[in-house]
C-alpha cells in the first residue's frame, strides 16, 4: 500500500529529474495545478467531480526528430491527488494519465503503447483532461485512459486508429481475463465539420476513483462484457461549437443507449470567456423503466492569462438510477503553465 509521503516523494522527485532531462533536448514541461470545490444539495460540500480531485502535477512531451523529420513521440502526465471526501488515509493517491511512446513509420501508420485514451467516441479529438463538462466516456468505458497499444494514422479523406488494451483503466492490473478492443474512424482533424463511427467490444473491470497508486478500488469482483457502436461529431459554426454523441450496445445482457447534445460559445470580442450547454443521458436498461442517468449542465470558462483558468458548472441530475433528483455548483481554479 502507497502511503501519502511514498506518493508525494514520488512525484516531486519526477518534478525535479523530468526538466533536468528536458533541458537538454528543448521538450516541453509544464506544471499543473488543480483546485476545485462546489456544493451539492444531496451530499453538501463536495471537493471534486466525477473525474477530476484537488492535485498537483505535471506533463512531459517530447518529439525525437531526424533527417527526415520527427519519427518519435514520448508523453508523460502524472498527478499527485487528493480526494477530499474519502478517509484521510485513502485520500491521497498519484494519477498517471498520458504515459505513452509513439514512433512513426509513416503518416499512415503510428504505432503507440503505454496508458492513454481508447480509441471510441468523441474522447480521441476532444481532450477533457481538465474539463469539468466530459464527454460519454465514463458511462461508455468507465474510464478514459487505459494501458495497452494503439495503430493510428492520418489520410487524405479520412483519419482512424485502433487499440488492443487490459481493460483496467487507471491501475495497471489485468482480472477476470479483461480486455478492451476499440476502433474509430473519422473525417480528418481540423476541419469545422468532424465526424466518426466507433466500435468496442472487451471484458472491461469497473472501477471507482481515479488512482494508478494505491491502486482505485474494483466495483467487482468480475469483469463486465461490454458491446457498442457509436457515432460523434461536432461542427463548428462562428462562435459556436456544436458537438453530439450517441452510443448503442450492451453490457452482459442488458441493452445500454447514451447520447449528449452540446453547445458552446466563445465571445467574439473576449475569446478568453466561453460558455456551454450540455444535455446527456444514459439509459443502464433500456428494459427496464427509470435506469437513466440524465443531466442538464450549465458550464463556462474565462482563461485569466496564458497559464491560469477558471471555470465553473451548475448541473443538474434528473434521475440517478431511480434516486432522487440533485444541484450541484462546482468551481475550479486550473493552472497549466512552463
Amino acid at each position: 500500500m502507497y502511503s501519502r509521503v511514498k506518493i508525494i516523494k514520488l512525484l516531486l522527485l519526477s518534478v525535479i529529474l523530468v526538466p533536468a532531462v528536458a533541458s537538454a533536448g528543448g521538450v516541453l514541461f509544464y506544471k499543473e495545478v488543480n483546485l476545485i470545490g462546489g456544493y451539492s444539495d444531496v451530499n453538501q460540500w463536495i471537493g471534486q467531480s466525477s473525474m477530476l480531485s484537488n492535485s498537483l502535477g505535471f506533463e512531459y512531451y517530447r518529439k525525437f526528430s531526424g533527417e527526415y523529420g520527427d519519427y518519435l513521440t514520448v508523453d508523460l502526465q502524472m498527478r499527485a491527488a487528493y480526494a477530499g471526501e474519502k478517509k484521510p488515509k485513502q485520500a491521497f493517491g498519484l494519477e498517471i494519465h498520458n504515459a505513452w511512446l509513439e514512433y512513426k513509420l509513416m503518416p499512415e501508420l503510428k504505432i503507440r503503447g503505454g496508458h492513454f485514451t481508447p480509441s471510441f467516441g468523441m474522447e480521441t479529438v476532444v481532450d477533457t483532461h481538465s474539463t469539468l463538462v466530459q464527454t460519454l466516456m465514463e458511462e461508455d468505458v468507465g474510464f478514459t485512459k487505459d494501458w495497452g497499444a494503439q495503430v493510428r494514422g492520418s489520410f487524405p479523406r479520412f483519419d482512424y486508429e485502433a487499440s488492443l488494451q487490459i481493460g483496467s483503466g487507471m491501475s495497471l492490473r489485468r482480472k477476470d481475463g479483461s480486455f478492451l478492443a476499440t476502433a474509430r474512424i473519422g473525417s480528418p482533424q481540423g476541419q469545422n465539420l468532424q465526424y466518426g463511427l466507433s466500435i468496442l467490444y472487451g471484458d472491461v473491470l469497473e472501477t471507482e476513483g481515479m488512482n494508478t497508486f494505491p491502486k482505485s478500488h474494483l466495483v467487482s469482483d468480475g469483469a463486465v462484457t461490454k458491446k457498442r457502436v457509436g457515432l460523434d461529431g461536432q461542427y463548428l459554426y462562428g462562435p459556436y461549437l456544436f458537438k453530439t454523441e450517441v452510443a448503442y450496445g450492451r453490457n452482459d445482457h442488458d441493452d445500454v443507449l447514451g447520447y449528449l447534445v452540446e453547445i458552446d460559445y466563445t465571445f467574439p470580442k473576449k475569446q478568453n470567456w466561453e460558455l456551454e450547454l450540455q444535455f446527456r443521458s444514459w439509459i443502464n436498461d433500456l428494459g427496464m423503466h427509470s435506469s437513466d442517468n440524465s443531466t442538464l449542465i450549465f458550464g463556462t470558462s474565462y482563461k485569466l492569462n496564458q497559464d491560469f483558468t477558471l471555470r465553473a458548472v451548475f448541473s443538474h441530475d434528473f434521475n440517478m438510477m431511480g434516486h432522487e433528483e440533485e444541484n450541484k455548483f462546482i468551481v475550479q481554479l486550473y493552472y497549466y503553465g512552463a
